[in-house]
């Protein structure tokens, strides 16, 4: 069996449990992580730390002068036959670890790293943002291969001038083992979202969809999980339009009881929308969790989100930022609970069809195979 080097400057974030999966689906390929600062413990037994701190005076002086230093002595390292980096951002960074140790690099672009503008990633003063502006370039150029997780985030790459012989579509797969639909019906009736309290994720918009059909539907509660920096707008937004005692705000959940909501949920809602610096969802995993658990979905015609969603088939899209028709796309399924479970069955069965974990993850190793030293 060969290895792989994973790369994240820091890791695991709660939002990228993606990363864990996908390395944990490797059958012919073993993870080694390569990572700057680890957040908690993983389940894999190989990680390789490659610094101590990713703020001390030796990772600045890495990134301004984009030498790799100490980090090509670690033969744990040598021995990688190739490096994959998550995200534009870290690729960067891996660009040089994987030049200083002779082994190829892929690179995948999950999202900001592909829609967020260039005058947005200066303004954020961020050390990791300014090297990307500096270098995205010469990553593209060198990398072995650049994956899109969409073709959504395919067309953006092409639109900054990434060489388009270079990227490869490959969507990132879920558990459907895992994500299953519930044996019988909820107790209660709600729905379900699971989002970062971020604008893009346009919460406050289901919320305010939710406020227009609630009266219709006394019986059904709107039940959101995740954190951020807005849940104070959004819990006065709630009390503001007259239902803060039918949004139950759950704050973030483990990734299990993520699940148990999801599969009892009678709907599930994320209305993402483009933010100011451009960022856009890239496709959009929770939405095939969901699927999976032939739940039907409601969200938006924004980035990717319409090659996670079939309008129609396995859900009901509305045009971003558009309380108004959210709320009519709620109310139909509300209304008819047989639309929504035909809905949900074909989502399932889409999911299983295009994004099951062990069909997508042979296709990433099969990329593997075609670069690794």
């Amino acid at each position: 069996m060969k290895n792989v080097g994973i790369c994240r400057m820091v890791f695991p974030c709660v939002s990228e449990t993606f990363i864990v999966e996908q390395a944990s689906h490797l059958r012919r390929y073993h993870p080694t992580f390569v990572v700057a600062r680890l957040l908690r413990e993983v389940p894999f037994d190989n990680v390789k730390l490659t610094a101590a701190s990713l703020w001390g005076w030796q990772e600045r002086l890495f990134w301004l002068t984009r030498q790799a230093g100490g980090r090509a002595r670690h033969e744990a390292l040598r021995r990688l036959p190739l490096l994959h980096a998550h995200f534009g951002r870290d690729g960067v960074y891996a660009l040089a670890l994987a030049e200083a140790i002779d082994i190829p690099l892929v690179v995948t672009y999950h999202g900001f790293d592909a829609t967020a503008s260039p005058l947005a990633l200066w303004c954020s003063r961020g050390l990791m943002n300014y090297q990307f502006l500096l270098h995205e370039a010469a990553l593209q150029r060198r990398a072995a291969a650049i994956i899109a997780v969409s073709d959504f985030i395919r067309e953006r790459l092409l639109a900054k001038g990434c060489p388009p012989e270079k990227i490869i579509r490959h969507y990132i797969g879920i558990d459907t083992a895992k994500f299953t639909p519930a044996e019988r019906p909820a107790d209660e009736r709600y729905i379900l979202c699971v989002g970062r309290h971020a604008k893009r994720k346009g919460i406050d918009v289901l919320i305010e969809a939710f406020a227009r059909i609630a009266a219709r539907h006394p019986e059904v509660a709107l039940v959101q999980i995740g954190a951020g920096a807005l849940t104070g707008e959004l819990q006065a937004l709630a009390r503001r339009l007259g239902v803060a005692g039918r949004v139950r705000f759950l704050g973030a959940q483990p990734h299990a009881r993520v699940i148990e909501w999801m599969r009892g949920a009678e709907i599930f809602s994320l209305p993402s929308r483009t933010s100011r610096s451009g960022d856009s969802e890239a496709l959009g995993i929770v939405f095939n969790e969901a699927s999976a658990c032939a739940v039907p979905v409601v969200s938006t015609r924004h980035g990717g989100i319409p090659e996670a969603i079939l309008d129609g088939e396995t859900g009901l899209l509305a045009p971003e930022g558009d309380a108004v028709a959210l709320a009519e796309k709620l109310d139909i399924l509300l209304a008819d609970r047989g639309l929504g479970r035909r809905l949900g069955l074909r989502g399932r069965e889409f999911v299983c069809e295009q994004f099951d974990i062990d069909t997508q993850t042979a296709k990433l190793e099969a990329v593997y195979d075609r670069f690794a030293a």
